[in-house]
């Protein structure tokens, strides 16, 4: 121990740390870092939930192809609020819109959900306005045919905008069934409870493949590269639009020989209340139950 002013080499030096600079950089570039990650973790999870609802909606696909196989019909879709999962007991005549009847479909209600936990919208052709074709019976005048393979009929509209803004011509065949996710917005759609519509989409193109038709017109649905850019034409848009033409229905039934319990009208001879249909070149005239 030294008393008084210690020898030379001994002084005691401050002890090392921050400066308040220096945390300030610290602070700063751990926000930057958490930022970067959070945004990589939101757009690793968006990535999923895209890859999630499309897987769904092919499994839909095969579902409703199974379901026409058995009743040689397509389901109604579920209209209730909250849904059920069951058919309702009468379609909505020119609309054909709601959720998919996940019951009668034999699937859970999360295969009834997209990505994001929100319901499919749902959408069939049944009677829709100019048409005349409808897919939720089997007897009947108006009732579908095999000749809508050849002759399709103008059931629903679907336009592709390019990236350059432009909304391309309605696809031909035209599609008789949508099964539309509303995308991470969710606008359009119906929530995970079923019990409310989520806000209307505000851009041009989301709102068209949230609403039924105007009087007069069948239903027009837009597909397109996803945007947030609300000023870009059509708006902003995150829907994933899948669609089943009368081929991407009808085509595997006569492939595999299995359109059984259907109307008459697949037949040669029609029965009562079934209306003719001429069976498409290169397809042997399917065997009637």
């Amino acid at each position: 121990m030294y008393i008084g002013t210690p020898p030379r080499g001994l002084t005691r030096r401050p002890a090392a740390g921050f400066t308040l600079v220096e945390m300030a950089v610290v602070v700063v570039l751990m926000g930057i870092m958490m930022t970067l990650g959070l945004r990589m973790l939101q757009a690793t999870q968006n990535n999923a939930a895209w890859s999630e609802t499309k897987l769904k909606q092919e499994r839909i696909k095969v579902a409703l192809i199974s379901f026409l196989r058995t009743n040689g019909r397509l389901p109604c879709p579920d209209s209730a609020l909250p849904p059920t999962g069951v058919e309702p007991a009468a379609c909505l005549v020119n609309a054909g819109r709601g959720v998919l009847p996940w019951r009668v479909l034999g699937m859970s209600i999360g295969d009834a959900q997209d990505g994001w936990s929100n319901f499919f919208t749902y959408r069939v052709a049944n009677d829709t306005p100019v048409s005349g074709s409808n897919w939720t019976i089997k007897v009947g005048a108006t009732a579908f045919t095999l000749g809508e393979l050849t002759v399709p009929l103008a059931t629903f509209a679907l336009s592709e905008r390019s990236d350059a803004g432009v909304l391309g011509a309605s696809l031909t065949p035209n599609p008789v069934v949508m099964i539309i996710s509303h995308g991470k917005n969710g606008l359009g759609g119906r929530t995970v409870r079923g019990t409310a519509l989520l806000p209307m989409p505000t851009g041009a193109d989301e709102l068209l493949n949230a609403t039924t038709a105007l009087p007069g017109a069948p239903p027009h649905f837009v597909t397109r590269v996803p945007t947030d850019v609300a000023a870009a034409t059509g708006g902003a848009f995150d829907d994933l639009v899948a669609y089943m033409t009368p081929n991407h229905l009808l085509q595997p039934l006569l492939d595999d020989k299995t359109l059984k319990g259907v109307c008459q009208a697949y037949c040669a001879v029609p029965g009562p209340g079934c209306v003719a249909a001429a069976v498409p070149v290169g397809n042997p005239a399917p065997t009637c139950p």
